[in-house]
């Protein structure tokens, strides 16, 4: 199971929180990263999530929800455009805190195993639900609020190894469903990434059956090995940022970009 993720789950949300706190107005309605959010949309977004399980705002009867989940996000957080920054924070604080008491008991079978659809990112058991939630977490505060490339400037605490690898983990999960035959075809040879630093860890993805999808194993095996840190990987793996700033290529450089330009992890 993946209890370290709750771990990261409760140390990086207290994190937000702890950052949000010290917002100034003008920092709350900044642009961030996600294109077209302001930061406090970010905050409210994450409190939408943290929300849905326990008590969701339904959207006006009559929407039509969008194929793209990025854009279903949209929906829920034009319901909160009007809300103050301090109730955008509060619902947050408090849906976040009543969330993360829920999520140990997913890491227990027989709920751990048991199943989950994701609509637009695939199946996974409930355990991982956790790490979906520590990604979110911490690509939205260290990439898309947060300087250099968000605009609120803070100095946050460095990744700890234990916050990094359930980020990691997810990713990997996540990687042989989110984007499909496109991503599927842009794998010339099996390739291998090796992660160093926090969340150090080494993944190799093959193409078993040349008609079927994509398999990622934890190991060596790659004809193509790409290394990287941890951090950086979350961040050229959502296409946050270049991958070739980042990367070091042992092997086909041709393999290497055919499939890293095109990997984009939601």
């Amino acid at each position: 199971m993946t209890k370290l993720a709750v771990a990261a789950v409760e140390s990086l949300q207290a994190r937000i929180i702890d950052t949000a706190r010290t917002f100034t107005d003008h920092e709350w309605v900044a642009s961030s990263a996600c294109a077209g959010w302001r930061v406090r949309d970010v905050v409210a977004h994450m409190g939408t999530g943290a929300r849905a399980i326990i008590d969701p705002i339904p959207l006006p009867d009559g929407t039509v929800i969008p194929e793209n989940r990025e854009r279903e996000h949209d929906l829920h957080v034009d319901l909160r455009r009007d809300w103050s920054h301090e109730e955008v924070l509060a619902e947050f604080e408090k849906f976040g805190g009543e969330r993360l008491t829920r999520l140990p008991a997913l890491q227990d079978e027989p709920p751990a195993s048991s199943e989950i659809e994701i609509p637009g990112l695939g199946t996974y058991p409930m355990h991982a639900v956790a790490n979906a939630i520590a990604f979110d977490y911490f690509c939205h505060l260290y990439h898309d609020i947060c300087a250099p490339a968000g605009p609120v400037d803070r100095d946050l605490a460095e990744p700890t190894h234990e916050e990094i690898l359930p980020v990691v983990e997810w990713m990997m999960w996540g990687l042989p469903q989110m984007q499909g035959p496109e991503l599927d075809d842009a794998l010339i040879a099996p390739l291998t990434i090796r992660l160093t630093g926090p969340g150090e860890s080494t993944w190799t993805i093959r193409r078993p059956d040349p008609a079927g999808g994509l398999v990622v194993d934890e190991g060596d095996g790659g004809d193509v090995v790409v290394t990287s840190s941890a951090v950086d990987f979350v961040s050229w793996g959502t296409s946050r940022s270049p991958w070739q700033a980042a990367c070091i290529v042992d092997g086909d450089l041709a393999a290497a970009t055919s499939f890293l330009s095109t990997l984009d992890i939601v």
